[in-house]
């Protein structure tokens, strides 16, 4: 499957006059002039504020303005860079990575940052199973400024896996202090801090004056108000009349409602991807064959434009998006759509009537527009499903606890830690392994790819999973979500805080 559009994105300009009134009404504070204030939207509602919390992906975004990072992820390429830790090196053939940290560091509420308050971070982390380091045998603190992490297996993918959320330390007094309340208070050592949470409304973040530069930039405004506005038209009017200077994960409609208003819209293709996650442990879908139909019978291109508003037709047959390093395009042609070869593998599967499966989708528009458009396709080759919408917590507990359902309607985030992707997709004890029933092949891929010593190496390695991943499909990967973001004239920073994860960097933005 070639797809035609790579690169997406585009900017809507008009007259500075038009962006008088926008900059007039927003950027200040209320209450005191001297203090500069951000306004935003975001389409998605947070829950919690913890990296080792239960996730949603919404979160993301205000996590990385509050913790300091111990290695730092680029993120508009994925880069790896300082942190906290200010290096790195593996030894002993890939099972000893040492990191040595910046020195005086503190976290918000006093906390020492030292090499022993990073290994109790992350113990805590680990401790709360939302995280995990394959192979760990220990983590320890040589000194103040040397952590030290062993494993009993070659692991590549440490650094990036340290890059991501299990590396935004959290202080370990606050977590053990405030227990299950962290989530809704956290203290990092990031340059923001949260002030104000009202969950499904809003969130505030103040500037840390006593930030120390740790891999994030100082905050360039004094204080960030984000409210969740889901509504399209909703959204709109915030831009456009002056109550809000940015806004991200922004719904599809926008680029076309935005244009000629004088607001500069950007919308791309990241890591974000929609996809059907598989019970594999029972019912018809143990069968690889009825796998396979259902790939070949589905049409991504028009699904992609059908739940995207038309800004994409890229499908998605591997984990990482097409101009990604570790996307594979001669892999691009597999599982173009084809019913005819859909229905002979139901055919040489038993079914040659078709079959009936059980749906569920997450209740997010996205997903359940996608289960609808797939339900009709499936149809078409005989096979009949409805697809249920229910919230994140209950369809998760049906499906992967209580196996109610042989599909769901979800999606994942390959962002630059590879590691988790990979595991989560390919491994037996993965959470994501509805029924944790063997990817035959996915886990020696994974060991390949975790005692890669190159990038060539790495990228040779994970080619071969995704091999493992179109033959077995343990997943189905439907296409690639694009993200919007919006901004007026009075912002800066706006193109630099875009995300390959569709979140928005807020450390990069301020005001003019």
């Amino acid at each position: 499957m070639k797809p035609r559009h790579r690169h997406l994105r585009t900017s809507a300009f008009a007259a500075l006059v038009a962006l008088a009134p926008l900059a007039t009404a927003c950027g200040t504070d209320s209450t005191d002039e001297s203090q500069t204030t951000l306004r935003t939207i975001q389409g998605l509602t947070p829950s919690q504020f913890d990296p080792c919390g239960s996730p949603n992906g919404s979160e993301t975004a205000y996590m990385a303005a509050i913790y300091a990072p111990l290695i730092r992820t680029a993120p508009d390429t994925g880069e790896l860079s300082p942190g906290i830790a200010t290096d790195w090196e593996f030894s002993n053939e890939l099972q000893t990575l040492t990191l040595t940290l910046q020195t005086g560091l503190r976290f918000q509420d006093g906390t020492t940052l030292d090499a022993e308050a990073a290994k109790r971070s992350i113990e805590q982390c680990l401790d709360m199973e939302t995280q995990r380091i394959p192979g760990l045998e220990s983590i320890s603190a040589e000194g103040e400024d040397t952590l030290v992490f062993d494993t009993s297996t070659p692991n590549s993918g440490l650094p990036a896996l340290l890059g991501s959320r299990l590396g935004m330390l959290a202080s370990p007094t606050a977590r053990e202090e405030r227990g299950e309340e962290f989530g809704a208070e956290p203290v990092g050592a990031g340059p923001f801090q949260l002030d104000e949470f009202v969950p499904g409304s809003s969130i505030s973040l103040t500037s840390w004056d006593e930030y120390q530069e740790a891999g994030l930039p100082e905050a360039k405004v004094d204080r960030i108000e984000s409210e969740i506005i889901s509504d399209p038209s909703a959204q709109e009017a915030a831009l456009t009349g002056g109550q809000a200077d940015f806004g991200w994960r922004l719904d599809y409609s926008m680029p076309s409602s935005l244009e000629g208003t004088g607001i500069h819209v950007e919308h791309n293709l990241g890591v974000s991807m929609s996809d059907l996650n598989i019970d594999r442990s029972q019912g018809p879908l143990q069968d690889k064959k009825i796998r396979q139909a259902l790939s070949y019978a589905i049409d991504r291109e028009a699904l992609a434009q059908a739940n995207t508003s038309g800004l994409s037709d890229v499908g998605a047959v591997q984990p990482y998006p097409p101009g990604h390093r570790l996307h594979f395009d001669e892999l691009d042609d597999t599982y173009e759509h084809d019913p005819d070869k859909a229905r002979e593998l139901l055919d040489e599967a038993g079914h040659p009537d078709g079959l009936t499966l059980r749906g569920v989708s997450l209740d997010a528009p996205s997903f359940v527009n996608n289960g609808v458009v797939i339900s009709e396709q499936l149809a078409e080759v005989g096979i009949e499903v409805d697809f249920e919408a229910k919230d994140v917590a209950e369809a998760s507990k049906d499906f992967y606890v209580n196996h109610e359902y042989d599909l769901i309607s979800t999606g994942m985030n390959s962002g630059p830690d590879w590691l988790s992707i990979y595991r989560r997709i390919l491994t037996t004890e993965s959470s994501g392994n509805s029924g944790n029933v063997p990817v035959p092949g996915g886990e020696e891929a994974l060991e390949r790819a975790s005692s890669a010593s190159s990038d060539a190496e790495l990228e040779e390695a994970l080619k071969e999973a995704d091999e493992v991943i179109q033959e077995e499909l343990p997943i189905i990967p439907l296409y690639y979500s694009p993200t919007v973001s919006a901004w007026g004239d009075n912002v800066t920073g706006g193109e630099e805080s875009v995300a390959l994860n569709g979140e928005a960097d807020l450390t990069a933005l301020g005001l003019r």
